[in-house]
């Protein structure tokens, strides 16, 4: 048991740098066989909306506006996260964290790493994404309406589409990773009502044991 919590110790004294957290965060939304569907549908929402203001004869007006409403949309659910992941840790009893550091997960850590390694990773993802929201809102705001990158307008519609892909499927998919989040809190949040309640039949069953011995006692007397 003492092991159990010796390395639950280890795993949270190791201060990572904020470059590996990143890394970590990134991680998570990488496509893989379990979240093809959601990197999936954020390429082709990204495509459909980049090839469309890519090709519009007002790409920097457009580029400005989303982007300004994207950045609100960010900072909205970001606060949201974060008070999530405040409320989390100040939920999480004794008692709760014990038996979520017994419980192991995929790569030999704890569920209670997992869970909280997580809500950090998306907490940097939603950092990552408002800090690109804001470079690219301060740059089509310096920029003229009428900007281009060549001579060619065909050429630069590409070279704009592809850019906005790549920032919009980004985007879309940390939007997406909303869900997870919500996921995990539900899951955290009823494991917890059930060891509560594990812990109240024990108390319960307890009492009835007392009970009983002392009614033993009595007709023994």
């Amino acid at each position: 048991m003492k092991n159990v919590f010796f390395k639950t110790v280890e795993e949270f004294r190791e201060t990572q740098s904020a470059k590996l957290l990143i890394i970590t965060a990134l991680r998570e939304i990488v496509p893989s066989s379990q979240n093809w569907f959601s990197a999936l549908l954020s390429i082709i929402l990204a495509a459909v909306v980049a090839f469309k203001v890519g090709f519009a004869p007002e790409t920097v007006d457009l580029t400005s506006k989303i982007c300004g409403r994207l950045i609100e949309i960010q900072l909205a659910i970001f606060g949201c996260v974060f008070a999530v992941y405040s409320i989390l840790l100040a939920f999480l009893s004794d008692g709760y964290m014990k038996r979520l550091a017994k419980v192991p997960d995929k790569d030999k850590t704890s569920f209670l790493k997992r869970s909280i390694t997580y809500y950090e990773s998306v907490l940097f993802l939603f950092f990552i994404n408002i800090g690109l929201s804001g470079v690219l809102l301060i740059i089509m705001d310096i920029l003229p309406p009428d900007a281009r990158l060549t001579s060619n307008l065909l050429l630069d519609s590409l070279m704009a589409s592809v850019g906005l892909l790549l920032y919009y499927a980004f985007s879309f998919r940390v939007f997406y990773e909303v869900k997870s989040t919500i996921y995990n809190t539900i899951v955290l949040f009823r494991a917890s009502i059930a060891y509560r309640f594990l812990d109240f039949a024990i108390e319960e069953s307890e009492v009835e044991d007392d009970s009983e011995t002392e009614e033993i006692e009595k007709q023994g007397e």
